[in-house]
């Protein structure tokens, strides 16, 4: 199963070839390079590092991880050297066109992943076939720096404090409201929906006779769409009755 997340251009293309042709230290140092100019507030920025700052950024380069998966938490190495953006670019030995084609492929990609919660699988597959990165070793790093920046978010998405706002109780009312002292025959019914959710907090709104009205219609389309789902799935009379009919065998 192929998703929609990125669109591959042909200058994306190109970027993607160049990447596929660096050496994996190379690679390494380019793809964390370009991830702590996108974050340049992250943990993992050097202190010399300027927000909005380009030229003079200096990364440290990453060591290949092995099948433990050892280095995961700290993927980058001291005991390395760290560059400039003119020194990283003399290490990628490009000119200089390849060399911003390359930082903005590598940017584009980033950036896409980071707006995409998917199956690490599926990620993986997508690198190799769709984006035909060539190298499992690089399409690994990726990965590895996908999972690391989504697994907070997924975390706080599994907090208790999300699984509170689950409605655990509801009750009405209805209230009159009178329009004012002089005007008592003036009077407007209010209904009021009260709701309690897991974390014990109560929420009260209250509509007139048109917004109830207007609720209740949303609530009927909601539920005309479930039934048309269940209707798909359930099986038809005929199927059900052969089934029931066929001979045990």
């Amino acid at each position: 199963m192929s998703i929609n997340w990125i669109k591959i251009t042909e200058r994306a293309r190109e970027g993607i070839k160049i990447i596929n042709a660096l050496p994996f230290d190379t690679f390494t140092t380019v793809l964390w390079y370009t991830h702590r100019q996108m974050s340049p507030s992250g943990s993992g920025a050097s202190a010399s590092t300027s927000a909005g700052s380009t030229v003079g950024t200096s990364v440290t380069t990453t060591e290949r991880a092995d099948s433990s998966g050892a280095g995961e938490e700290n993927p980058t190495s001291s005991s390395e050297p760290e560059y400039t953006l003119e020194e990283l670019e003399r290490l990628v030995g490009v000119p200089r066109a390849d060399f911003l084609l390359l930082i903005k492929t590598f940017s584009y990609i980033l950036r896409r992943i980071s707006t995409f919660i998917i199956k690490p699988s599926l990620l993986q597959r997508e690198l190799r076939d769709k984006l035909q990165l060539e190298d499992e070793a690089k399409i690994d790093a990726i990965l590895r720096l996908w999972v690391r920046e989504t697994t907070p978010i997924m975390n706080n998405l599994a907090s208790k404090r999300y699984e509170s706002n689950v409605i655990e109780d509801v009750a009405w009312k209805l209230n009159v409201e009178v329009s004012s002292h002089c005007q008592q025959r003036t009077k407007t019914p209010l209904a009021v929906l009260q709701m309690k959710t897991g974390a014990g907090e109560d929420i009260s709104i209250e509509m007139t006779h048109p917004e109830l009205q207007d609720l209740y219609n949303q609530f009927e389309n909601i539920q005309s769409e479930l039934d048309a789902m269940l209707a798909m799935k359930a099986p038809t009379p005929a199927a059900a009755a052969a089934s029931t009919s066929a001979p045990a065998q």
